[in-house]
């Protein structure tokens, strides 16, 4: 091989602004239509459970709460309010939309942020009440 050969190159990845980014530094904007972690606006929902029903991934779990002893009593004629608690598993979604979908109350929706990796399994569950 001749060392002549490379000389081109060299001068040109020199000149050249670099390909790669400062990525903990400087953040990528994501495209539209990006699938990132699901959330839960706890206004909406109505705990139909159809989100649960059709996760793929069983990463959505919807359990009643017992009523507590500090709750007003009903009034009289009504239904208790029901009480529940949603938890999404962000280790188990592979964040295919499908729970946001079929939401009837667009509770459920989709965000923007890709970064959820961490040490611990606990910090990879978001509980809604």
């Amino acid at each position: 091989m001749v060392a002549g050969v490379f000389i081109p190159e060299l001068l040109g990845n020199l000149t050249e602004t670099p390909a790669t980014r400062d990525y903990p530094f400087v953040k990528t904007p994501v495209a539209e239509g990006f699938r990132g972690t699901p959330r839960l606006r706890p206004g909406l929902c109505v705990g139909c459970k159809a989100c649960m029903r059709d996760c793929t991934s069983e990463a959505i779990e919807i359990v009643q709460k017992p009523p507590s002893p500090s709750d007003p009593p009903p009034e009289e004629g009504k239904k208790p309010v029901k009480k529940f608690q949603m938890i999404i598993y962000l280790d188990r979604c592979i964040h295919c939309a499908r729970c946001a979908e079929v939401c009837p109350k667009d509770a459920i929706y989709l965000d923007q942020e890709f970064e959820v990796a961490n040490f611990t399994r606990d910090a990879l569950r978001l509980v809604f009440e």
